[in-house]
């Protein structure tokens, strides 16, 4: 028995205690017949009107994303508690402003659990302004070292520049190049691993410059890799659409889509030094209006996703004036934003692709979509083929979501009485 799962046993009394004391009444264990995430122990009250999930504070501090993920999927009309260690609980008080349901969180580090109080907006930008900006760094050469890789044929490829240089074909990494103390290496191929795994890669580092033969074989494992196409791994197969999606900017009603976008999801609870959660934003989106939009992809079963492209959005929102001027000093045009007559808006697509069988939108999404507050407007993509050249962008209507079809999940809890009724009255656009 691994570590974390014995953890996990071991903390399951305490558990149940600490879901008892956020209720002062009788619970019972919540497990429905669909898949729920083991890093919580989840409870229900006799009444069935409140969830409650209790987290063991051996998790890892990011386990939180997917505990509340699943809390709002399964929440229904019941409260939700979460009930967290304290290295869990700073994010997710991030998130709570722009979440319609009633959540509530407890900090927990034995004993009682200690209700936290929840943020205001103004106070969630307030510490998001606070993280050190987000600039990620460039790697340069030496004129050796490019005397080393001249010979390298990068012909038709793309070149990436972050701490690494690196060369990609319909988004697969196919060649990177990395400074190393005494030397360079160099990786060739499609760097993975698993059964997927055809074409075997390169990997070395060089202390001298490569002979001519070593050159000629670099540039063979390239064209290999490059005729194969690459993994057939979700992740790369979600490479390859985002680096198709990137021309497409206008299907999605967008001006601008600028790839890997730096960035923060919220707080780190980690036990490093670092205030912020580091990431990239697969596209930050730009309208002709000058409004920012979050883009995040994923190609089959996810179910952050939805809190994933929130994080990053509220950030965005957050650091928007500073993430204009930047965008404006490296010579893009960027609009000033002009009012949004819907109010201030946070804006969020979503552009998945299927999995082996066939579902891009799983069943828990339509229920986090739900629980986001008239604010957070999120639009939905589905995508085909996401191999083809030019991707077909189905947009995904607000009462298709709760029906089961091709590329859709049957949700696994029905829409609450409230977005039902709005619905009814507003239809499609509620």
């Amino acid at each position: 028995m691994n570590d974390i799962k014995q953890a996990r046993e071991v903390f399951a009394t305490a558990a149940e205690q600490a879901a008892a004391a956020t209720v002062r009444e009788p619970i019972q264990a919540f497990a429905p017949g669909a898949r729920m995430s083991k890093h919580a122990h989840w409870f229900v009250t006799a009444d069935d009107a409140v969830l409650i999930a209790v987290v063991s504070p051996a998790e890892k501090y990011t386990v939180a994303d997917e505990v509340l993920a699943y809390g709002l999927a399964w929440q229904h009309n019941r409260d939700l508690h979460l009930v967290l260690p304290p290295t869990m609980v700073g994010g997710t008080l991030t998130r709570l402003p722009w979440i319609e349901t009633p959540v509530r969180v407890w900090g927990f580090e034995g004993g009682d659990p200690r209700p936290v109080q929840t943020l205001a907006r103004v106070d969630v930008f307030d510490r998001l302004q606070g993280l050190p900006p987000r600039i990620s760094r460039t790697a340069t050469l030496t004129p050796e070292l490019e005397s080393w890789v001249a010979g390298v044929d990068t012909t038709g490829l793309e070149a990436h520049n972050r701490s690494y240089l690196s060369w990609h074909h319909f988004g697969l990494q196919v060649l990177k190049v990395g400074k190393r103390r005494k030397g360079l290496r160099i990786q060739a191929g499609v760097q993975y691993t698993g059964k997927s795994a055809t074409v075997e890669p390169y990997d070395r580092t060089f202390v001298v410059a490569p002979t001519a033969g070593e050159i000629a074989e670099i540039n063979a494992v390239i064209a290999e890799a490059v005729e194969y196409g690459g993994s057939k791994s979700s992740q790369m197969r979600e490479h390859r659409m985002q680096a198709t999606l990137k021309s497409q900017a206008c299907d999605l009603g967008l001006k601008h889509l600028l790839r890997e976008y730096p960035a923060y999801r919220g707080l780190d609870g980690s036990d490093s030094k670092r205030i912020g959660r580091p990431g990239y934003i697969d596209f930050l989106g730009i309208d002709a209006d000058g409004h920012f939009h979050v883009v995040e992809t994923k190609i089959g079963h996810d179910p952050r996703v939805v809190l994933q492209a929130l994080d990053y959005a509220i950030w965005v929102r957050a650091n928007e004036d500073e993430i204009r001027a930047r965008l404006r000093n490296s010579g893009l045009d960027v609009a000033e934003p002009k009012p949004d007559p819907a109010g201030d808006r946070l804006h969020m697509h979503l552009v998945l692709g299927p999995d082996a069988k066939g579902i891009a939108f799983n069943s828990y999404l339509a229920p986090q979509l739900e629980a986001l507050k008239g604010d957070c407007r999120v639009h939905v993509h589905l995508v085909p083929d996401v191999e083809a050249s030019s991707l077909e962008l189905r947009r995904l209507s607000a009462k298709d979501l709760w029906t089961a079809a091709p590329m859709v999940a049957k949700p696994v809890q029905e829409p609450r009485w409230a977005g039902m009724l709005t619905r009814a009255l507003m239809g499609d656009d509620a």
